[in-house]
């Protein structure tokens, strides 16, 4: 539908069409022409049946499934045509503004704001899931950081531990010991190819760069720090909603972040990743223009362009984006050589392109590649990147279904060859 059906339809405002539109109750695709918007019929006859009369429960039950009306009352993240907001601060502002990756953990779990936040105790990580990480040196190829980084929260469970973080009310501590973790696990991307513990007074960021091999700059570590940002939480994705869902059963902290992993590292999402370094961002790069056809085909259901939420743009994306243009403009860092640089404005050149020829708009997972690639960190690291920064956002979701003390369950609506 056109948008002045739309409008007569709905008898609404266009900024009311544009809040729909943010909100993902009414899904948009560019007009040929390039320059209008087409409105799906179904979604908006949706919600002009729902102005006329209450639709049946079960009815508005099954369409909230569907990026529709939200499921769940949280205090968390908002989504904002600006990106996600993080208990009432906007996450780009907080990316751009030098925010500390811990002290946002901090925020999403806590709630409570601290400018500055010392680097959080050491913890070191138990010697049997050492032992275990350790089986896996030198065998870890990029497209299995997920598998293995969804192990990491089961092996950190054993031996009692997870049982006593729910007993002794530790999600804070054992969140922190989670997550370097992880970070170390990045170790096996890098050019060691094993685990990288943590260094003395290490922060996430520094402690993720040094583990994929990368050199740690203060402009890297900006960079590394804003993404990490940015990550944290996009209000109910899947992999959140599975995360509430196992903390419904009381399930352990560790147990619900694997749950969430789990889901993360679907074909549909978090592998988007994987398949932008192999699909589009792939040698030889002066060769990206015979890809547009990628772009056109395959870009919202294969390379994550165009997210529902996100209908005039992902900000987090453009952010990244941005980051990765200034970090070529480092003349003190002396691993960016020319040919790192052509590579770097050979990817944003073609990704406006495909913004203004397209109205293709790049995604979450495209800009932290871009990102990846300018920090030239191996293959397989954004997986990771992306499973570690969204962490915090699963733990805060977690410690917050707790606090709501009933079990999610809905119920399926039964029909033969449904």
């Amino acid at each position: 539908m056109t948008r002045e059906e739309v409008l007569a339809l709905l008898d609404i405002k266009p900024a009311t069409l544009y809040a729909y539109v943010s909100r993902g109750l009414i899904r948009a695709r560019p007009h040929e022409d390039g320059r209008k918007r087409l409105y799906l019929r179904r979604d908006v006859e949706r919600l002009a049946t729902r102005k006329r009369g209450r639709a049946p429960t079960g009815a508005v039950a099954e369409s909230t499934m569907r990026f529709g009306d939200p499921v769940l009352h949280s205090a968390i993240t908002q989504i904002t045509p600006h990106g996600p907001r993080y208990r009432n601060r906007l996450a780009i502002e907080l990316a751009s503004g030098g925010a500390s990756f811990e002290s946002v953990v901090h925020l999403l779990m806590t709630g409570i704001w601290q400018d500055s936040i010392a680097d959080w105790p050491m913890q070191e990580t138990p010697a049997d899931v050492l032992r275990f990480l350790s089986t896996y040196e030198g065998e870890v190829a990029s497209a299995d950081i997920g598998n293995l980084l969804g192990m990491v929260p089961f092996a950190l469970a054993m031996h009692g531990r997870g049982a006593r973080e729910l007993a002794d009310g530790t999600a804070v501590q054992a969140a922190r010991a989670m997550l370097h973790c992880m970070v170390g696990c990045v170790g096996f991307l890098g050019p060691q190819q094993r685990f990288v513990a943590r260094g003395r007074n290490e922060n996430v960021a520094a402690h993720l760069l040094r583990a994929a091999g990368s050199a740690v700059t203060p402009a890297r570590l900006r960079a590394m720090n804003a993404a990490l940002v940015v990550l944290a939480d996009n209000e109910l994705a899947p992999a959140t909603f599975s995360a509430r869902v196992a903390a419904s059963t009381n399930a352990d902290l560790f147990g619900c972040v694997a749950a969430a992993i789990g889901s993360h590292i679907g074909f549909t999402t978090g592998t988007s990743t994987e398949k932008i370094e192999t699909l589009l961002f792939c040698e030889p790069f002066d060769a990206l223009d015979t890809r547009i056809g990628r772009v056109r085909e395959y870009g919202a259901s294969l390379l994550g362009f165009n997210h529902p939420l996100y209908p005039g743009g992902d900000a987090r994306a453009d952010l990244m984006m941005q980051i990765a243009g200034e970090l070529m403009n480092d003349t003190g860092d002396d691993t960016i050589d020319d040919a790192l640089r052509e590579r770097t404005r050979l990817t944003l050149d073609f990704l406006e392109r495909m913004r203004t020829e397209l109205n293709a708009h790049a995604g979450l997972a495209t800009g932290l590649v871009a990102l990846a690639r300018a920090l030239r960190l191996p293959d397989g690291t954004s997986t990771a990147m992306w499973i570690i920064g969204r962490s915090a956002g699963w733990v805060a979701h977690v410690m917050e279904q707790r606090t709501q003390a009933f079990m999610l369950r809905p119920r399926a609506k039964y029909g033969l060859g449904a």
